[in-house]
């Protein structure tokens, strides 16, 4: 057991040094597979130079959040260790360990490209360009809406072939943080769509296709 634990604490210093996300991140995948084959936890893993990890907000400016932003935003936090918030002066942002929340931006600025891209090129194939700007946006929401369930199926099934659900517990210092920040919930942002199946059926195809920037989740 102490033989796994300094592999672990290795892992997690690598991590920590290292300004490549990529292979940061497999240094976290590493600690976290040896965490939960051990049934350790942050806990019984500690530190090699015993720092207090601290939590960190990391912002994401934007000009207009729309209903989506939101939507996608929770997805990600979810499954990387960490709070969604929204601040004023058009902010969306993440809460959680350092590490985890500037995976978190990567993965979310990637799957947002994604989204943008993906519905502009399904919306042509429909011909909406040519239609209503009102039907247009609504048919976009439909594909949206099925890319984000679809994402959020990848990243369950992920979770549950990674057998990551142990460390997908944020940390108690995020924990902390977030209840003394006691931040307001957001008024939801109304949002139409057109109930179009084979709109929400492709976008959610593509939503469980999508690769983050990365690699592999890190739960």
């Amino acid at each position: 057991m102490d033989s796994a634990i300094r592999k672990i604490q290795k892992a997690l210093k690598l991590a920590d040094d290292n300004s490549n996300a990529e292979e940061a991140q497999n240094a976290i995948l590493l600690a976290q597979r040896l965490m939960a084959k051990h049934g350790l936890t942050a806990s019984d893993i500690g530190s090699p130079e015993q720092k207090q990890p601290e939590a960190l907000e990391g912002k994401i400016r934007k000009s207009r959040i729309e209903w989506w932003h939101r939507k996608l935003l929770g997805v990600v936090a979810d499954n990387f260790r960490c709070y969604s918030f929204f601040a004023k002066g058009s902010y969306i942002g993440f809460l959680g360990l350092p590490e985890d929340v500037e995976i978190a931006k990567e993965v979310y600025v990637f799957a947002e490209d994604a989204i943008r891209h993906h519905s502009s090129e399904y919306l042509k194939t429909r011909n909406y360009y040519f239609g209503s700007r009102r039907q247009t946006n609504m048919l976009k929401n439909d594909y949206i809406t099925g890319f984000i369930q679809g994402l959020r199926e990848k990243f369950k099934e992920q979770v549950e072939v990674e057998c990551l659900s142990l460390v997908l517990v944020k940390h108690d210092a995020v924990v902390e943080y977030y209840d003394k920040a006691k931040w307001k919930t957001g008024k939801p942002t109304n949002m139409s769509t057109l109930g179009d199946g084979a709109a929400r059926a492709q976008g959610y195809k593509d939503g469980k296709n999508f690769n983050n920037p990365v690699g592999k989740m890190i739960g």
